[in-house]
């Protein structure tokens, strides 16, 4: 009994000496801190950046350029992102529309919300904070432009205010039920467990965020070190990773958006990269299905974010969409 014994504290002993050693090497090695908020902003903001605080305590990064005269386009960045992914957009349409974007709270440069709680980052909170940006700049009548999460809050903003869209534009968005087939991504598996959500707060390799940027974008041919070192300083912007990890929680609960749909009869247009590893080409047909007005425009060679990938072409095509469908 005895030798058994010490044979369990001898395993116990050696552990926990691997555990301190790992828990050495990651603080050593991965752990990294938050960047000043003030910091970050300096660097990515431009003369065209505005910052506003809404009711709820954030404080929004907004932009507000092109065409003053101009039809208004309101673009809705993914989870993650940032305004930034808009940029080369702006520049290809703004002698034309009026293009406001913004990040959303605790992403880009937007501070988080006062009550930062986990269901301040679900479907419906981030409708209302739209609605809340919209009413600030005044904004009544929009096409609304969201890509990935940001076109869930476009088609759940339009179902109460269709008066209010004159069109949807739909990239690579997330909203509709998710197959059982499609495999959950790894980080929503990591969240499930407290420990890992607090270790993937302060844990954020670069080389993990250079992965993730090349394939959000389809090939490491699109992507280059400004733009990977842009996502990451913006990941670490004060506490950016910790509203990450709540939205990330909440947005598998979200109601799917597909029978709440089923209603829209707005011109809409959906463009869609066919290499998205994030949301499969399979579900833009199946939006095209459900809005019967939809139109799809895809992309060979192209992953999930099209718009900063092959800017010249999809502002092209959003154009004549918007000649022929919209503003004829």
């Amino acid at each position: 009994m005895k030798k058994y014994i010490l044979k369990i504290l001898g395993l116990f002993t050696a552990g926990l000496f691997s555990l301190l050693v790992i828990g050495f090497f990651i603080s050593g090695f991965f752990v990294v801190s938050d960047l000043p908020r003030s910091e970050v902003a300096d660097k990515y903001s431009n003369q065209h950046s505005m910052f506003i605080t809404l009711e709820n305590g954030s404080t929004v990064h907004i932009r507000d350029e092109g065409n003053r005269d101009g039809e208004v386009l309101v673009l809705m960045h993914g989870f993650g992102m940032s305004l930034h992914v808009w940029e080369k957009w702006v520049a290809e349409l703004g002698d034309t529309y009026r293009l406001i974007s913004f990040d959303w709270p605790g992403h880009g440069l937007s501070t988080p919300v006062r009550d930062n709680n986990y269901n301040n980052y679900n479907l419906k909170a981030q409708t209302n904070y739209l609605v809340d940006v919209l009413d600030w700049m005044n904004i009544d009548k929009s096409v609304l432009i969201g890509h990935d999460i940001g076109g869930a809050v476009a088609m759940n903003y339009v179902v109460d205010n269709p008066e209010k869209v004159q069109a949807l534009v739909l990239i690579g968005a997330l909203g509709l039920k998710i197959d059982r087939s499609d495999e959950a991504p790894r980080i929503l598996k990591l969240t499930k467990y407290p420990l890992m959500s607090t270790a993937l707060r302060y844990i954020t390799p670069y080389e993990t965020m250079k992965n993730a940027v090349i394939r959000s974008y389809g090939s490491e041919a699109f992507v280059n070190k400004e733009l990977v070192d842009r996502y990451y300083e913006l990941m670490l912007n004060s506490t950016n990773r910790e509203v990450y990890i709540k939205q990330i929680k909440q947005m598998y609960l979200d109601e799917p958006l597909d029978a709440r749909i089923g209603r829209l009869n707005h011109p809409t247009l959906l463009i869609w990269g066919e290499e998205d590893k994030m949301v499969d080409l399979k579900y833009a047909k199946r939006l095209r299905s459900i809005i019967l007005s939809a139109r799809l425009v895809s992309y060979q060679g192209v992953g999930h974010i099209p718009m900063d990938v092959l800017p010249k072409v999809t502002a092209k095509d959003l154009t004549n969409f918007l000649n022929s469908e919209v503003f004829q």
